[in-house]
């Protein structure tokens, strides 16, 4: 799946766990080739991946580009969105796109949040229904279309 690798999209990923801290070096080496500069940024880019405080740097640079802090239900609202467009455009199937969102849904405490539910009970039933798979990826198909055309 290819999801856009600008800031705002590795800030989402970030806050649901789904980047690990050795990947942010060659993730600012990214940004920066993109055009996006920040001191901190040119610091992380050199780093090696084992080498300590690139989380640090990564929350230094976001705070400098002016992204702030991003909560866990906008992160998830964010990611849906992205894997939604994601299987529109075939890059992933309707049940890979939502088991993605359910594993990222579980990366993070969202007790009470309850907007990509709709993944995830499309992505379990159809574990445990396979006779009905197809049903299950049209509904996925369907509210894939819905988050798509959200703003956020």
């Amino acid at each position: 799946m290819s999801l856009e690798l600008d800031l705002k999209s590795i800030q989402t990923r970030w806050v649901l766990g789904l980047i690990h801290g050795s990947e942010l070096p060659g993730l600012a080496t990214d940004l920066l080739c993109q055009g996006i500069h920040s001191k901190y940024l040119v610091e992380l880019a050199g780093l090696s991946p084992n080498e300590g405080g690139a989380i640090a740097l990564f929350e230094q640079a976001l705070d400098e580009l002016g992204c702030g802090f991003m909560e866990p239900t906008e992160a998830l609202r964010r990611y849906a969105k992205a894997v939604s467009t994601s299987i529109l455009a075939s890059e992933v199937s309707p049940l890979e796109g939502a088991n993605l969102i359910w594993q990222a849904k579980l990366h993070v405490a969202a007790d009470g949040f309850h907007d990509v539910d709709p993944f995830v009970y499309a992505a379990s039933e159809a574990e445990t229904r396979p006779q009905d798979r197809d049903f299950f990826e049209q509904a996925i198909v369907e509210e894939a279309k819905r988050w798509n055309s959200a703003e956020f």
